[in-house]
């Protein structure tokens, strides 16, 4: 046992010695600084007192002397705007402002020098490299002036990723109800091969590994973001795919904050051209995004310093996809009797109208746009409707930091609650709308889909401890809890029992079957799958170690993650009837009437668990 144990200990201390060199002890929401000091001659300053400051804070976060070859590495930063100050004996103080370290990345860093007394004090312009130098990493950092400034139709930073190389995702349709969730494909890898972390903690839906329910802070909370593509080690994601990984705000030591609003009406829109030539009213669209922020330190600086934000949203769109229906239906007749329907399908009063689809042909709702005493089905051919749906979101954000010990000890903490709803009135679409897939994708204008309501809450809590143990050894604890609630829920105009449907999982669900017409290319019903409901209580625990020896860096970690997700995923329980055109001269429609569905794939049910 003494022999493994040893074996293990030597084989990471020779991984240590390998990339010591390369790889500067970033943790998964930090970065470093790897600086050189030097005399107007180019020549070494060995010995000099290296001071760290936080620019947005005055705090005094490192101090540590260069080595032998006037080189310093502080690692484990977090990302921000820093002031490094050097003093040594025989030499002006000198002062470089303005160091940018950003997530994951090494900032490279040469301050010269000028002979003259300590008491002198020089700001100098310090020659950084920008280029990352220290690992083969690939991947773009956007900061706070890009994130805000860019336009973004929903205030969605994840619409911004793709300004990564290697990166692409499908637009974003600036009508679409939401928060204009995005499908990023990394390298030509599938949208479930990427990572999503917040302040380096895992906020990844293990649900369907998607971005369309994880924790989203808004831009006026985001510092920066760092999308990795390719080659980043141990230490960050859990995928083959992008790291995405975003970095909050924090207070500072003078107090600053904001209002704002994102306003759009459609009375500022001209109305779509096809919907002019039929005479149709220009679909509502209004959207306000509303929200402040204020930082700042909590009484005296000696408590820390505190960032508070609140945005809401509320979006109502008729031109969204689950809004707006297109398309072309059978003329059904005023008299809904079977006499009639047979006579005007058939050519003769006689014909067996299936009961089932009798019912449906005759029940009264004003779910697609008829009167009050109006049919539920419509009459074609040409059928175009818009019913504005709705979206509205509340989200709050609070970030705390604090030093003990004179600088030794660092403490965080980041809080992110947000409650959000969508309710689209056609938007139960298809199967891929149970897998996370964005609207545009998974619900058409040409179908007579039923009511659609998803609720979605999310927490993220994330508390980290730095510790120096000396000024060449720090470590870093992150604990992080990840909360994920999302149902999707049928809103069933017309119920199975008002219809007479008997099948085997009426007890699961009380919506109808999906009709289906392949051949016309249009269905009528809700979604396939029955109500679906899953909860996720996610816990991260993370410790980074970083040693600088020399020339090298060595870096030591681990992470558990405990995944507890709860679901009732009843897919496809209200089933799907499929109609097409046959060989006797039925069309879809006709054998709809008889009840005669596509033979052997008359229902299709799935049970997953």
């Amino acid at each position: 046992m003494r022999g493994i144990q040893g074996f293990l200990f030597a084989a990471l201390l020779l991984i240590g010695f390998l990339t010591g060199g390369r790889t500067y002890g970033q943790g998964g929401a930090t970065g470093a600084i790897n600086g050189v000091v030097a005399d107007t001659s180019g020549g070494s300053v060995a010995g000099a007192e290296v001071q760290i400051i936080d620019t947005r804070t005055g705090a005094l976060v490192r101090k540590l002397p260069t080595g032998s070859d006037g080189s310093f590495v502080a690692t484990l930063l977090p990302p921000g705007t820093y002031s490094v100050v050097v003093n040594k004996s025989g030499f002006s103080e000198a002062k470089a402002v303005g160091i940018e370290i950003r997530v994951t990345e090494t900032t490279k860093v040469t301050i010269t020098l000028k002979p003259g007394s300590v008491s002198e004090k020089v700001e100098i312009s310090a020659r950084v490299t920008t280029v990352e130098t220290t690992n083969a990493t690939t991947g773009q950092s956007l900061g706070t002036e890009t994130v805000r400034e860019l336009p973004l139709a929903t205030q969605n930073y994840q619409q911004l990723l793709t300004l990564s190389t290697g990166a692409q995702s499908e637009l974003n349709a600036a009508a679409q109800l939401g928060r204009g969730s995005v499908k990023l494909f990394v390298n030509g890898q599938r949208e479930d091969n990427n990572n999503f972390l917040i302040e380096g903690i895992s906020a990844t839906d293990y649900n369907v590994a998607q971005a369309t329910y994880v924790p989203l802070p808004n831009p006026d909370v985001i510092q920066e973001f760092k999308v990795q593509t390719s080659l980043y080690d141990a230490s960050q994601g859990r995928n083959g795919g992008g790291n995405v990984n975003a970095i909050l705000k924090s207070g500072t030591k003078d107090f600053h904050g904001d209002v704002y609003e994102f306003f759009r009406n459609d009375v500022l829109n001209a109305n779509e051209f096809f919907l002019n030539r039929q005479g149709q009213p220009r679909p509502a669209i209004k959207q306000n995004i509303f929200g402040g922020s204020v930082g700042g330190p909590v009484g005296t600086e000696k408590f820390g310093f505190l960032f508070v934000n609140y945005q809401g949203t509320r979006q109502r769109s008729g031109l969204s996809p689950g809004t707006f229906i297109s398309t072309n239906i059978p003329a059904l007749p005023a008299d809904r009797s079977d006499a009639s329907i047979s006579q005007a399908f058939f050519g003769n009063p006689t014909t067996a109208i299936d009961p089932v689809v009798s019912k449906l042909l005759q029940f009264k709702s004003t779910q697609f746009g008829g009167t009050s005493n109006g049919f539920l089905i419509p009459s074609g051919p040409v059928f175009v409707f818009s019913r504005p749906g709705r979206y509205n979101d509340d989200q709050f954000t609070t970030n705390w930091d604090r030093e003990f010990r004179g600088g030794q000890d660092k403490a965080s903490a980041r809080f992110f609650f947000s409650d959000s709803e969508s309710f689209l009135p056609f938007g139960g679409g298809d199967l891929q709308e149970s897998l996370g897939s964005t609207l545009a994708s998974s619900v058409s204008s040409a179908s007579l889909n039923f009511p659609f309501d998803t609720p979605v809450h999310a927490r993220f809590f994330n508390a980290t401890e730095t510790h120096l143990f000396s000024p060449t050894v720090v470590n870093e604890f992150r604990f992080g809890f990840v909360h994920i609630n999302d149902d999707l829920i049928n809103v069933p105009p017309v119920t199975a029992q008002d219809l007479g449907i008997d099948r085997p999982t009426n007890k699961v669900t009380t919506s109808i079957y999906k009709f289906v017409f392949a051949s016309s290319g249009f269905e009528i019903g809700p979604a396939p799958f029955a109500d679906q409901f899953q909860t996720q209580n996610n816990y991260n625990f993370v410790d980074t170690l970083s040693w600088v020896r020399g020339k090298h860096v060595f870096r030591f970690g681990g992470e558990y993650t405990r995944v507890n997700l709860d679901k009732l995923f009843p897919q496809v329980f209200n089933g799907e009837i499929f109609f097409t055109n046959t060989p006797d001269g039925n069309s879809d429609f006709q054998n709809f009437l008889l009840g005669s569905p596509l033979p052997h794939q008359q229902l299709r049910f799935f049970c997953a668990g």
